[in-house]
């Protein structure tokens, strides 16, 4: 039978890694996906974006079920989307760190 889950048996480095990813998924908002910065014309024959001052739209990129989907973020959302991304990536970055150790792990039970 496999080893209880035990805290005090982690090194440091991983106890940090677990504390971060618990801090990042019970107090924020996450999001998995790409903030994308896009220019465009409205398409007004007298708007400044006919003279070459784009407009500027903020958008949130995902695959989901194989599909690209996507959505224009309001100016109010827009850093609180750019963080979430954010701490989506740095908790994906370190559940993947958490793993690499328990591969580890793994392996040298087997040697």
């Amino acid at each position: 039978m496999p080893d209880a889950f035990s805290r005090p048996k982690l090194s440091a480095s991983e106890r940090s890694f677990r504390s971060r990813i618990a801090q990042l998924a019970s107090g924020q908002w996450f999001l998995r996906g790409t903030v994308s910065q896009r220019s465009s014309k409205c398409g007004k024959p007298n708007c400044h974006c006919a003279s070459g001052e784009m407009h500027q739209s903020v958008y949130l990129v995902q695959s989901h079920a194989g599909k690209l989907r996507q959505i224009c973020v309001p100016k109010a959302w827009q850093e609180r989307v750019r963080q979430s991304v954010k701490d989506y990536q740095e908790m994906h970055r370190l559940i993947e760190e958490v793993s690499e150790l328990e591969w580890k792990r793994l392996q040298a039970r087997k040697a």
